[in-house]
């Protein structure tokens, strides 16, 4: 209580120092920035965020008025380096647009070991919806943003707009999946039968399976949807299948173990992750060999990501984010957002990413968004497990209104 009312008189000298003093988890999100410390989200560091940190102020991790949104250095406890972060941002106000883009969105995380997707609001960063899976693998959404597609441990799922199963089919394990480019079929990998599964996403049932290889951990398909490659794990190489006769024709070893596949948007190139070797594999798809490797300083690369228009190939290794020329496959910038990194996804208008990073003294592993203009890390998504796919479904068109104080 002793520590409260220090911090109470602290406060009451920065009123008389001339600040300006308004009356105003699990999952939570943290923003960076001027108004980092708006704890009730009204868009101004207030007198009634003060009292929201006074109430927690002392306790640590544990406690029953701990509050991690007050704990800003994420070292599990809210004290007096904290509140030198909260008197640092009082006063301010969000200056912006309340939409920082004409889209919103749903974001749907699927978290392995919390046995959930989560779904939250693309404004507010707030849960809106939490979906119980058996460790799920991956989250999709389908081309008319109207179908949910999540494959866990035991099936693979068709979900609703407003969250209801619509199908299942069985499955062995959880994998990733990804849909023909009209909509119309699902290829699933199953990383313990060593397997893709088709699906018919308009019956709801299982068509074929390809056996492709040791452990398939990621997928993707060419635009034309006339091939697949499927990055195996164990194998450490990249299956191709021709998508007609469903034949995993070739194998093209990589030399490392791959991550994730990203496919440019001609078609014409294929760019592979290591989890294992600091490179990135360029493969012609015209021939499928490997055709050229961007050298990275990280020891390995994990989720990629190419921009909607196709000239930025965005990359999570080690810790950084990269953005890379995908024309010229010269590395143009880094973001250091954590000790650790892994998946990431990026918005569907193309400014923002979100990648999972673990910080070993800032509160673990959280999911971080960065505004992709600035470069600069926007805030955190804490409460959080070990994500393995990130998605968005858009909801609507909306118009840029200014805040009012």
């Amino acid at each position: 209580m002793r520590k409260c009312y220090c911090v109470a008189l602290l406060f009451l000298m920065l009123v008389l120092a001339g600040r300006d003093v308004r009356a105003e988890t699990t999952v939570h999100w943290m923003a960076s920035g001027p108004v980092a410390a708006d704890l009730d989200n009204d868009g101004i560091v207030g007198f009634t965020d003060f009292l929201i940190f006074l109430r927690s102020f002392g306790a640590q991790s544990g406690d029953a008025n701990y509050n991690p949104q007050t704990d800003f250095d994420g070292n599990g406890a809210t004290n007096f380096s904290d509140f030198t972060s909260f008197s640092t941002h009082y006063g301010n106000t969000q200056a912006q647009a309340q939409t920082t883009s004409g889209e919103k969105y749903n974001i749907y995380i699927a978290d392995s070991d919390d046995s959930s997707v989560m779904v939250l609001d693309s404004e507010s960063h707030l849960v809106i919806d939490y979906l119980p899976f058996r460790g799920p693998g991956g989250v999709i959404i389908s081309p008319n943003q109207q179908e949910i597609y999540v494959s866990e441990v035991f099936g693979f799922f068709n979900i609703t707009p407003t969250h209801l199963v619509d199908f299942s089919v069985p499955v062995k394990s959880r994998g990733k999946a990804v849909l023909s480019p009209d909509g119309t079929r699902a290829y699933v990998t199953d990383e313990v039968a060593d397997l893709i599964r088709v699906v018919d996403v308009v019956n709801g049932v299982t068509l074929d399976s390809v056996l492709v290889g040791n452990r398939p951990i990621d997928i993707n398909i060419t635009p034309d949807g006339r091939k697949l490659y499927v990055a195996n794990q164990t194998d450490q190489n990249i299956a191709v299948i021709d998508v007609g006769s469903l034949i995993a024709f070739k194998h093209i070893p990589i030399g490392a173990v791959p991550g994730e596949v990203e496919i440019t948007k001609d078609g014409l190139r294929a760019y592979v992750t290591n989890l294992t070797r600091g490179v990135i594999n360029v493969i012609d798809t015209r021939t499928d060999l490997i055709v050229g490797a961007i050298q990275l300083d990280q020891e390995s690369g994990f989720g990629a990501e190419l921009s909607p228009d196709g000239q930025i190939l965005y990359v999570s290794a080690d810790g950084v984010l990269l953005a890379i020329d995908a024309q010229r496959n010269l590395i143009l910038r880094t973001l250091r957002v954590g000790d650790d990194s892994s998946i990431l996804g990026l918005t569907p208008d193309g400014k923002k990413a979100y990648v999972t990073t673990f910080s070993q003294l800032a509160g673990g592993p959280a999911v971080t968004v960065i505004d992709l203009a600035s470069w600069k890390i926007l805030g955190l998504i804490r409460g959080v497990f070990f994500p393995r796919q990130i998605a968005f479904r858009k909801l609507a068109i909306t118009t840029n209104t200014p805040l009012t104080n």
